[in-house]
């Protein structure tokens, strides 16, 4: 079967199954473009399984799509410095959300949803997620909510133990996902970069840097 992700599953089968009772009913042009439809929708929420890379602290890119820029800036949620790392997603990719590591979830930010204390001024409009691995490293992601169209599933939880490269959610369709690395982190992304969501290495955390690996200078 055509692996499709979850939340694209009830669109691609109800366009579907409109497609062929239109069809029964004498309806050839009106099934037809439905038809077409419902094959724009199975390409559209396709969810391929990704090799995920062996080392064991590589840090792994979350969304398919293009490295737009690397930098140096605070985490929005340690208030720490951080390799700032942003990925504009692929307009016609696969949208899922994958962990970049195997970590727990410790707070997720969504806009409107706040407490009354004031956000990061880089989460603004932003899904926020924060993750600490079980070494204490702690990495941060986010999802500009701006951009329209949008379509964003992402259901994990604070105290959500989730595995290296497992999916989050769904994402779409071509915003923009942030990551923060902590600063000591072996970062070997550059700007202009293609990546694909749980296949493709950034970097890697503390701790299994080599004595030759520096992380990129701003």
């Amino acid at each position: 079967m055509f692996p499709v992700a979850r939340e694209g599953r009830i669109f691609v089968i109800g366009t579907a199954w409109l497609a062929v009772l239109t069809l029964l009913f004498g309806y050839t042009e009106a099934g037809a473009l439905l038809v077409f439809v419902a094959i724009a929708l199975l390409l559209l929420f396709r969810d391929f399984v990704r090799r995920i890379p062996t080392q064991a602290l590589g840090i792994l890119a979350p969304a398919d799509g293009t490295v737009q820029s690397l930098d140096e800036a605070k985490d929005p949620f340690t208030g720490k410095p951080a390799w700032r790392i942003v990925i504009r997603q692929r307009a016609l990719g696969e949208y899922n959300l994958n962990a970049p590591q195997e970590a727990t979830l410790v707070r997720r930010v969504w806009p409107g949803k706040e407490s009354n204390e004031k956000p990061d001024p880089q989460l603004i409009g932003q899904l926020g997620l924060a993750f600490e691995t079980d070494e204490g490293h702690a990495f941060s992601l986010s999802l500009d909510l701006r951009r329209w169209p949008r379509f964003v599933r992402v259901p994990v939880i604070t105290g959500n133990r989730i595995g290296r490269g497992k999916r989050l959610g769904f994402a779409g369709f071509g915003g923009t996902v942030t990551l923060w690395l902590p600063i000591k982190a072996h970062v070997s992304a550059r700007p202009g970069q293609l990546v694909l969501a749980g296949a493709d290495l950034l970097g890697e955390l503390p701790g299994q840097k080599t004595a030759s690996a520096e992380a990129p200078t701003s």
